[in-house]
């Protein structure tokens, strides 16, 4: 999870006070959504154009493959990128002749080649799905890596703004494995979760530090009733916040459990739950499902002072087509409303992994989705062609008239796994995703002035 940079304290300090609510789907209300989106493809890079996009940059940049890059704003100029990276056993392209690791390096826009690339995992084991957060000049790196035989959770922290990092920190319990790692910071305060399955049980889990990442109190279960799971995690002053999805097809059924599958714990949706004391106690959890169609999806959690948001993708089981919505509150997550974003009058199909940010009153969101290319003629009765690209868009709390959708890739190779950052003090929301364009995965990057 990204976290936002600004140079002086912007946002005021509030105390909340939220009463532990289980709303129920009856209670969450559909907007009425007669608002349109305009299309604007990247491929306009003239800075005199409206559009406000920067170049293109490619910030891993080399013949491996890289992939799951995310990044965090430093200024206008630098940002940290971690990403996950093939090392080569032998010149064989076969992935079992491969070992991923994972890789940190801060990066100068203006000479990417610059700069030490650091291996965080640097062993023989299979290292996956890194993320970052940072507070100051702490910066935390989690991922998930099988060195020892079975997936684990590992992070690695650094005081001096990833000049250096300490020896890496196993989180996650022997008895599981651990996959699905996130991870935000907040002052001192580090959040980390993860989804994690044994053979009886597979749960989401929290671990919290109050010390800058150097020690971690014990594992707390947040759930306790789905494998496959992404959970997601975002802090604000006292205020922690957790997202994950319970698919319809991934559901995990032991005997000790069985007997409890017509609970709402067992139902399909996007799962979210808050804690007022920095993680020691939760509320129940509050299911978000659009017209009770939820097959699978993936889920991102935000929030800025009073506004909060759960964003997700939601795939039903009849045209699988993954659509975008949001729940948004602006008291602190005590009250929901929804929003469906529309897209497909874009010609926008099928959208998938996504990332999000909250400033201010505003939502940021990136996704991956497939475009009908332009071009496309339907009154010459020919099938249409799709492409995965990366998709960026900001709205309002209340915004109900005309938004902007930014197609950030535009390329002729697949476009997937989005991760966005916010530079405050310049207004610039910037966008990674690894890309296939050059025969190889890389990880882009590209920014816009809003």
């Amino acid at each position: 999870m990204t976290k936002i940079m600004v140079s002086t304290p912007v946002k005021s300090i509030m105390t909340i006070f939220i009463f532990l609510l289980i709303i129920p789907l009856s209670n969450i209300i559909l907007y009425s959504n007669n608002d349109k989106s305009i299309l604007v493809f990247s491929k306009v890079v003239n800075q005199t154009d409206d559009s406000g996009f920067s170049e293109l940059y490619n910030l891993s940049n080399n013949k491996n493959d890289s992939v799951y890059g995310q990044i965090q704003s430093i200024d206008k100029n630098n940002l940290s990128l971690v990403w996950q990276d093939s090392n080569f056993k032998t010149q064989a392209s076969n992935l079992q002749d491969r070992n991923y690791d994972i890789f940190f390096k801060n990066v100068n826009l203006g000479n990417i080649s610059s700069g030490e690339t650091i291996n965080i995992s640097n062993n023989s084991g299979f290292s996956e799905h890194p993320h970052i957060s940072s507070s100051g000049n702490n910066v935390y790196l989690t991922w998930v890596d099988n060195s020892n035989g079975h997936k684990q959770v590992f992070l690695r922290t650094s005081d001096n703004g990833g000049k250096t990092f300490g020896e890496s920190h196993l989180l996650s319990n022997d008895y599981v494995n651990a996959s699905n790692v996130d991870v935000y910071s907040n002052d001192k305060h580090v959040f980390v979760v993860w989804q994690q399955t044994n053979s009886t049980h597979s749960s989401v889990a929290l671990r919290v530090s109050d010390n800058l990442g150097k020690s971690f109190g014990s594992e707390k279960i947040l759930s306790d009733y789905s494998r496959d799971s992404y959970p997601k995690v975002f802090a604000d002053e006292h205020n922690v916040y957790v997202s994950w999805n319970v698919d319809a097809n991934n559901r995990f059924h032991p005997r000790v459990i069985q007997e409890q599958e017509g609970l709402t714990g067992n139902k399909p949706g996007i799962y979210f739950i808050k804690s007022e004391d920095l993680g020691k106690s939760f509320s129940g959890p509050v299911r978000f499902d659009y017209e009770d169609s939820f097959a699978n999806g993936k889920s991102q959690v935000s929030a800025f002072d009073n506004y909060v948001y759960v964003t997700w993708v939601q795939r039903d089981s009849v045209n699988k087509l993954g659509n975008l919505f949001t729940a948004k509150s602006s008291d602190g997550g005590q009250n929901f409303t929804t929003d469906q974003i529309p897209i497909s009058e874009d010609q926008i199909l099928d959208a998938a992994n996504l990332d999000t940010f909250a400033y201010q009153d505003k939502l940021f969101t990136s996704f991956e989705g497939s475009l009908i290319e332009p071009g496309f003629n339907n009154s010459e009765g020919t099938e249409p062609t799709f492409n995965k690209e990366i998709f960026q868009f900001m709205r309002d709390y209340d915004q109900t008239g005309e938004y902007t959708i930014y197609n950030l890739s535009l390329n002729s190779g697949i476009s997937e796994c989005p991760s966005i950052t916010i530079n405050a003090v310049d207004n610039i929301v910037s966008v990674s995703w690894e890309d296939y364009t050059p025969g190889n995965h890389e990880i882009f990057m590209r920014s816009i002035n809003y």
